[in-house]
């Protein structure tokens, strides 16, 4: 449900929708939602070893190494993307989904990249990690396929053991 509304408040912050509420904020809300809840679930060893381990490609802006890097504003108003970052260079960044997820939650900026040359329209998330470094892209479609992933992994069967000799407890999620 959460990644349904990404997509929907994604649509709504880019036309402009006379809703009563504010886009941003419930994209903000359901894209935060979504994250917990993957992180949660590779935490908890509620998806396959192989997914948990799995990588995918994230597309990212990487910084400038100019020195101009500003510090982003606070709230909506977001940072110098093209003062930043070097949008006319998207790169891939393969992340674990976890990983993907963290960056999400920690996230101390989400700029919307919206009519930008050779960009696709999405969400540009800078996480606290990496600010100074790189910014994440991903359409709301993409996003919506990574929380499908993670809902159609189904553990069917699983194992623990502990060694006494070593104390070592090992899991496995198949």
């Amino acid at each position: 449900m959460q990644s349904k509304r990404v997509i929907a408040h994604f649509s709504e912050a880019i036309s402009d929708a006379d809703v009563p509420h504010n886009p941003f904020h419930m994209l903000d809300r359901a894209l935060m939602l979504s994250a917990f809840a993957i992180r949660r679930m590779v935490e908890k060893r509620l998806i396959t070893d192989q997914l948990a381990d799995a990588k995918i490609a994230v597309r990212t802006f990487l910084s400038r190494n100019d020195g101009g890097f500003r510090q982003p504003y606070i709230g909506e108003a977001g940072g110098d993307i093209h003062t930043n970052y070097s949008i006319e260079r998207p790169e891939s960044k393969d992340l674990k989904i976890g990983e993907f997820a963290n960056e999400i939650i920690h996230a101390s900026q989400l700029m919307i990249v919206q009519d930008e040359d050779g960009v696709e329209d999405g969400l540009a998330i800078a996480s606290d990690w990496h600010l100074k470094n790189r910014l994440l892209h991903v359409t709301p479609n993409e996003f919506s396929k990574v929380v499908d992933l993670v809902l159609n992994d189904f553990v069917r069967m699983q194992s623990e053991a502990w060694d006494p000799e070593t104390g070592k407890v090992t899991a496995t999620r198949l």
